[in-house]
């Protein structure tokens, strides 16, 4: 007859509840499981599923006493998946701001430079590379590999650790280089931009009973959809690079297991 001891309880309970901290973490900042479509009580069931899912392979070893789990050490487990998946969101960045200079020079978010409202989205633009990002992403098997690096971390990151790999100045490293990959990507919307904006200076002086206000509308809105078109064949590659940090940074975590 299989007997089960109380003390066996509170360790698969202790188990159970380290796993699902940072898988729950992990679902709620990361781009590709935390979009608004996704509703919240769906990523929490997700989440405890894949938690019990990985209950085996947790060493045991690195879970203390149950009675000596405080709500500090559970608030660090919940930090460590967060973490994980706002590095995520830094590498998409990179995306964030080609579009959002886009939008800026198209004319899109022309109305936002007079009246901010925080409550809504910054452009057609930004949705349609952001949600055209989240499908390359998984095609390229992105979400895989992060599950995989959180699934290596309960094997060397003990319960209410933080590593000392992921620290501030790899963080500040990290935001620097996806804002320096997104200049680099909008230089072609710049340059193009800025042919436009000479031509229509031009066309200011030897024509100056010419409205320029609705033809630079009427010629900027186009040129913005051939800009696309010029970005999307080479999306796929800024990706990987935008991606490459932000992964080397969450493996650094996860490989070295001294911690503060």
């Amino acid at each position: 007859m299989l007997t089960i001891t109380g003390l066996q309880i509170e360790q698969y309970m202790a188990i159970f509840m380290f796993a699902s901290m940072r898988v729950l973490g992990l679902f709620l900042t990361m781009p590709l499981f935390a979009f608004r479509a996704l509703p919240m009580r769906f990523r929490l069931m997700v989440a405890l599923a894949f938690a019990a899912y990985m209950m085996p392979v947790i060493a045991s070893g690195l879970i203390p006493n149950p009675g000596s789990i405080t709500f500090f050490a559970s608030v660090i487990e919940l930090c460590i998946g967060a973490f994980m998946g706002f590095v995520i969101r830094v590498g998409f960045m990179v995306i964030d701001v080609a579009a959002e200079i886009l939008s800026f020079q198209a004319g899109f978010s022309f109305a936002s430079t007079a009246f901010r409202d925080p409550a809504l989205d910054s452009g057609l633009v930004s949705q349609f590379l952001g949600l055209t990002v989240i499908a390359l992403a998984f095609s390229m098997n992105v979400h895989l590999v992060v599950l995989e690096i959180l699934m290596n971390s309960f094997k060397t990151i003990p319960v209410g650790v933080w590593p000392d790999a992921w620290s501030s100045k790899g963080i500040l490293d990290l935001v620097t280089a996806s804002f320096r990959l997104g200049l680099i990507l909008a230089m072609p919307v710049l340059l193009v931009y800025m042919m436009f904006n000479l031509t229509q200076a031009f066309l200011s002086r030897t024509s100056p009973q010419m409205n320029l206000f609705s033809v630079g509308f009427a010629v900027s809105i186009p040129l913005a959809f051939l800009v696309i078109f010029m970005i999307l064949p080479d999306l796929k590659i800024v990706l990987e690079r935008s991606l490459e940090n932000p992964l080397q940074l969450m493996r650094q975590g996860v490989e070295v297991p001294n911690a503060k």
